[in-house]
């Protein structure tokens, strides 16, 4: 049965007992004073709040041995993170090379007598797979039911993408679909994932308390930004062959082979221009917040089109925090839909996404046209006033029919068989409720930036995509503990904690 083995107060007693032992009593203050940045950070964070969010995944039987601690273990994996560590077998090797590491990750260290640790509640520094299963906890992964990793081998797509430009979507409509769906089915929650325990522990350790702080925003009145990042993996694209087909030089057999990654897909990189093997994570930030800090985080397919995962990830975050009320979701191009529009309005949300250039260009017939006071729309060089052929409602637009009289005008190369559209008054696309275009929109539309700060943290100071790892479940708790570091970070800069507040006996050495 899984319990919290010692407070923070007494973590931070055997935090400050062995750092005195090791350090300060052997005269290496200099070690301390290398580390302090870290050293203020884990005296500060608290995270025994990780203990009920994990009972489950626990057997509830006192027969055995006992569970390693798992606040430790979650300690000394953000330590890894900080300490810019990519590999697991490696960390454990840091850890019993290095007392410091594993004092603060809350272990004993290696060079520590067996003897003498009696009396002590912390454990010794566990092995690989200790930690390994510990992640698999995270992410309440079930071996019964996780998916094949036998599959068909998926080639490498041959055309690109223009520059700055998403993969389109491989179903049309499925947006519209996948809103009304939800619209339909709203009281109902979507099935967990493997980022759903991971981003409930989020929410709780880290998320509501930077609430109560006020770094966050009013939660009353919450801003969001959203936005995907690309994530490739280690794993190959080819596969392992299991099959015993015979092939000659130059052939293919298109049998099943074994994947490391089967959830890896194709997906094409706007930024670099260039198709990467991997996956797509979808953020959602508190746009109020100095820091950046992401409050939603979700792994889907490198294939899937950000506007399709938006619709997912908006519904599980209403879900998740039913305590806070959202004024406004900024968003870029890609989810320029009006789906996405009116998604957003049916929680209460104002969107401010910019305009697709591609969906938003003028007809070509518009430099032919000119309207009327009452927005009616004439030929420009006939005259002639066309046809109102109805109004679309999926689309929010009116359509125009140029008259019968221009087959025989010559003024213009204009034929009564050419169709112009106008938007209605009620197209969420245009007539949003905070008025497009207008200072308080610009303002809001701005810190949709916060998002790429956010993924540029969790990729640049925490390695989330340079570290060595095959599987996507192995690199969500990887983000993930990125965004835990954000957090912790962010707490640090608020109330930040002296070394000599930690060790005042510092103080006198130093004098």
């Amino acid at each position: 049965m899984l319990t919290v083995y010692y407070s923070q107060k007494k973590y931070q007693s055997f935090l400050e007992t062995f750092l005195d032992k090791f350090y300060i009593q052997t005269n290496q203050q200099i070690t301390l004073v290398t580390f302090d940045t870290l050293i203020t950070k884990l005296w500060s964070t608290d995270l025994t709040g990780i203990v009920p969010l994990l009972q489950s995944t626990y057997s509830k039987s006192n027969q055995g041995a006992p569970p390693k601690d798992a606040v430790a273990l979650l300690r000394s994996l953000i330590v890894m993170i900080y300490t810019k560590e990519t590999s697991i077998s490696s960390w454990v090797k840091t850890l019993r090379s290095n007392p410091l590491l594993a004092i603060l990750s809350g272990f004993i260290p290696a060079c520590y007598s067996v003897y003498k640790a009696e009396g002590i509640y912390a454990d010794p520094i566990p092995g690989v797979g200790t930690f390994y299963d510990f992640m698999d906890r995270l992410i309440r992964k079930d071996k019964s039911i996780f998916k094949s990793k036998l599959r068909k081998v998926k080639r490498k797509p041959r055309k690109k993408e223009k520059k700055n430009q998403k993969m389109n979507n491989s179903k049309p409509g499925v947006i519209d679909r996948l809103v009304k769906r939800i619209l339909k089915y709203d009281d109902s929650k979507l099935p967990e994932r493997i980022e759903s325990n991971l981003n409930t522990i989020l929410k709780n350790l880290f998320v509501l308390p930077s609430l109560y702080m006020g770094i966050l925003g009013d939660p009353s009145k919450l801003n969001i930004a959203a936005d995907g990042t690309c994530m490739p993996t280690q794993a190959s694209h080819y596969g392992k062959k299991v099959c015993s087909c015979k092939l000659k030089p130059g052939e293919h057999c298109n049998c099943l082979r074994k994947f490391t990654d089967p959830s890896a897909t194709w997906g094409w990189d706007s930024f670099n221009e260039q198709y990467f093997y991997g996956h797509t994570f979808h953020g959602f930030t508190a746009c109020d917040s100095f820091y950046s800090l992401p409050i939603h985080i979700k792994l889907v397919s490198a294939s899937r089109h950000d506007s399709v995962t938006g619709v997912y990830a908006l519904k599980e975050l209403i879900d998740l925090y039913p305590e806070i009320n959202f004024y406004s979701a900024a968003y870029d191009s890609a989810y320029d839909a009006n789906s996405i529009y009116l998604l957003n309005m049916h929680y209460d949300i104002n969107p401010v996404i910019d305009l697709n250039t591609r969906s938003s260009k003028p007809s070509s017939n518009a430099k032919f046209i000119e309207y009327s006071k009452e927005g009616i729309p004439y030929g420009k060089i006939c005259g002639h006033r066309l046809r109102n052929w109805g109004k679309i409602t999926k689309t929010y637009r009116n359509k125009w029919l140029f008259p019968a009289q221009c087959d025989k005008c010559t003024k213009c190369p204009i034929e009564s068989k050419k169709i112009h559209y106008t938007k209605t008054l009620d197209n969420p696309r245009y007539f949003t409720r905070i008025l497009r275009g207008s200072k308080q929109w610009k303002t809001l539309y701005k810190r949709r930036s916060t998002t790429e700060r956010c993924w540029d943290r969790l990729n640049n100071d925490f390695h989330a995509e340079d570290a060595t790892i095959y599987s996507g479940e192995r690199r969500s708790v990887r983000v993930f503990l990125g965004a835990f570091c954000c957090f912790i970070d962010a707490w640090a800069s608020e109330k930040p904690v002296a070394l000599t507040d930690i060790f005042p006996v510092l103080i006198s050495k130093a004098a």
